[in-house]
């Protein structure tokens, strides 16, 4: 299987102070853009022996020349598009994906993977990460193309039509064999942008993306009867099935750092230490790299040296253990940890590891879980207790609980450092 990945530099967005600007991708500084395409490429190239870079002449100075990015091979083939306007982030992948002339799996440059992919996946017609059903972030974006757009493909009125609500698929993962849809779907994007260029001023640009690429992807296979194979069943607007880096990798064996996770310090940081974990030297090489590209900026850690070292013994720790291992594991709240009470109310406090940030929270619905580590106790244990109570279980059963409870201790664990345990 042939694995590939689009940059399209776009030179007038390189320096923009746009969060989504080309260096920046939406990541919260410049350099973790770049440390999610290296961590990407890598995580990539541990299971897939081909995994190859379609960029523009630019792209290819800075990535391969410059940075150093270990891509099995690089096209030159974006410059063509550098005339369209720099928001439009996702023509760069429409493009590739045209391109392609046997069974091929593109990845964003923010999707991490700890296991191969299905095989019966990788040889379908089409394959995408997962289905979006009435997911926020189209109804107002589309609305806006209904009113303000001199012309939308029919595709999109149709599909609209027959499902009454808005269907997509995302592409965090997307590929397949029918080449003939992927060319398709270039004709009718391009078509999509031409027609509509001079109202632009209209709508958010960068939302757009989504829908002449997600939107109008669904809707082009919904007509043409093509069946799409989903990677991830059940994913809820929120993605939170899609960015458990604290699951890694006894659950969750794909990472995709979408949107808003991008901004987060906490996606940020683990971002850095699992790549300063896996591939330490290419972690260093890549900062002396990335010095010499942007000697104005400044590449050292964000994160406490103790930090990274307690997120080192962590992931070695995790390393060798099953779900099962967590499961029976005992964790207890960490001694920085105090709990408090003031008016009847109960408040725990702890120092955010990431900075020192001294955080305080009311113990209330979840959080009072916490009070049961005040001893050291297995998630196990917390699970076989809260079985017996009838009513936490409303809304959940034991099987969500079991995999609820898991997520929830080890965020609390390896994020926040509230609980801890016997290494």
């Amino acid at each position: 299987m042939k694995v590939i990945q689009s940059f399209w530099s776009k030179p007038s967005m390189n320096q923009s102070n746009d969060p989504n600007s080309r260096f920046k991708g939406g990541w919260l500084k410049q350099k973790y853009s770049f440390y999610s395409q290296a961590f990407s490429c890598l995580t990539f190239k541990q299971f897939y022996n081909n995994v190859e870079l379609y960029t523009d002449t630019k792209g290819k100075e800075l990535l391969i020349d410059q940075l150093n990015l270990p891509y099995s091979k690089t096209h030159i083939t974006l410059d063509k598009i550098n005339s369209y306007n720099p928001k439009l982030w996702a023509l760069g992948k429409i493009v590739s994906y045209a391109e392609q002339t046997e069974p091929f799996l593109h990845a964003d440059s923010d999707v991490f993977i700890w296991e191969k992919f299905p095989e019966e996946m990788l040889s379908s017609q089409l394959f995408t990460q997962n289905i979006e059903v009435n997911f926020p972030a189209y109804q107002d974006a589309f609305n806006d193309i209904l009113i303000n757009f001199d012309w939308i493909p029919t595709e999109l009125i149709n599909s609209l039509y027959k499902n009454q609500n808005i269907h997509a698929f995302n592409a965090g993962i997307i590929g397949g064999q029918n080449h003939e849809f992927f060319r398709l779907l270039k004709e009718k994007v391009l078509s999509f942008i031409d027609e509509n260029v001079h109202l632009f001023e209209k709508i958010d640009v960068g939302i757009f993306n989504t829908i002449f690429e997600q939107q109008l992807g669904f809707a082009l296979a919904e007509k043409n009867n093509i069946p799409i194979h989903y990677y991830l069943q059940d994913v809820d607007s929120d993605f939170s099935k899609v960015i458990n880096f604290h699951t890694v990798p006894f659950d969750s064996k794909y990472v995709h750092c979408i949107g808003y996770a991008k901004k987060s310090e906490f996606a940020c940081e683990q971002l850095e230490a699992r790549l300063q974990y896996h591939f330490p030297d290419f972690y260093t090489q890549l900062n002396e790299n990335l010095k010499s590209a942007f000697p104005e900026d400044n590449f050292d850690c964000d994160f406490p040296t103790e930090r990274m070292d307690y997120l080192f013994k962590i992931y070695s720790w995790l390393d060798a253990k099953t779900t099962e291992d967590i499961f029976n594991s005992e964790f207890q709240l960490n001694p920085k940890v105090n709990i408090s009470e003031d008016n009847g109310r109960y408040y725990i406090e702890y120092p955010l590891p990431q900075n020192g940030t001294l955080q305080r929270e009311e113990i209330k619905d979840w959080l009072a879980i916490l009070l049961y580590f005040e001893q050291p106790t297995s998630i196990k244990q917390l699970y076989n207790e809260l079985c017996l109570d009838e009513d936490f279980l409303k809304d959940t059963n034991k099987d969500e609980l079991k995999d609820k409870l898991i997520s929830y201790v080890m965020d609390k664990f390896m994020l926040l450092e509230i609980l801890k345990t016997e290494f």
